[in-house]
């Protein structure tokens, strides 16, 4: 595994601006609507459960627990190719939504599904990606 992860940089939209700026201030930014307070992720337009409008960034704990999780030995692209084994999982964010990541650190390879995350973030190249690593392990 190597340090920091490589990447594909991410190309923001309009609407997911506001995310990828979070990140590069080292914050974890979700939507939340201000008419049934559902946080969202995938950054949308509209509320996915009350189809409001009202949707305001919210800066969120940065905690979560894996909700399923491999171990990648083919890289799905080569710019992946110089982190293999590396873990990739969907994270279950303490405030709802599940977003895909990937745990980083020495003891990236023991995730199991249930492990308590917390958020971190790594400037790879021009972008700032959020990462989770382990807590307690």
């Amino acid at each position: 595994m190597v340090d920091v992860m490589p990447t594909i940089p991410p190309r923001p939209t309009d609407i997911s601006k506001p995310f990828w700026d979070g990140c590069r201030d080292h914050r974890l930014l979700m939507q939340q609507c201000q008419d049934c307070r559902t946080v969202t992720f995938y950054p949308v337009y509209m509320c996915p459960s009350c189809a409001s409008e009202r949707l305001e960034w919210v800066e969120l704990s940065g905690r979560g627990h894996v909700h399923s999780v491999t171990t990648v030995h083919r890289p799905s692209a080569p710019a992946f190719a110089p982190a293999v084994p590396y873990v990739l999982a969907l994270i279950e964010v303490a405030e709802g939504p599940i977003m895909m990541s990937n745990i980083v650190g020495p003891d990236a390879l023991s995730t199991q599904i249930g492990d308590e995350v917390a958020v971190v973030f790594e400037d790879v190249g021009e972008v700032t990606l959020p990462r989770f690593r382990r807590v307690g392990a």
